[in-house]
């Protein structure tokens, strides 16, 4: 005799790729990365939250993150997330891309993985093998 295991549905709202963009009004149906975002149960951004990796950047992809409608917030930098990767930001990020202000990569990592972003929901997924 089989049992069924009950079914539980998942809901993905995924997006990459924003750059720091505001999302567009929920009248202009010519893009899709509109306010409110889908709901889902979770939200994945896949890369490039930021267009330089600058802290005001991160604060405001931080709050568009922050008010998804997803109990959780998957989040993953990308190569203009500069300032999430210390060793790359200290080796040469920093100087092609920041010259004259250097950012603290430690307060950008904050913006991802701090209590305001464990309250949110947000998790900061980091490379490795799971």
């Amino acid at each position: 005799m089989t049992t069924h295991q009950p079914t539980v549905k998942t809901r993905f709202t995924l997006i990459s790729d924003t750059h720091t963009a505001e999302l567009f009004p929920s009248t202009d149906t010519q893009h899709a990365y509109r306010d409110p975002l889908p709901a889902g149960d979770v939200l994945l951004h896949a890369g490039d939250l930021t267009k330089l990796g600058y802290i005001a950047e991160h604060e405001t992809a931080f709050e568009t993150v922050r008010r998804a409608p997803a109990e959780l917030k998957i989040v993953i930098a990308g190569n203009h997330d500069i300032t999430l990767d210390e060793a790359y930001y200290r080796r040469t990020g920093a100087k092609r891309f920041h010259r004259n202000m250097p950012e603290d990569t430690a307060e950008a990592r904050e913006i991802w993985t701090g209590e305001k972003a464990r309250e949110a929901g947000v998790v900061y997924l980091e490379e490795g093998i799971r």
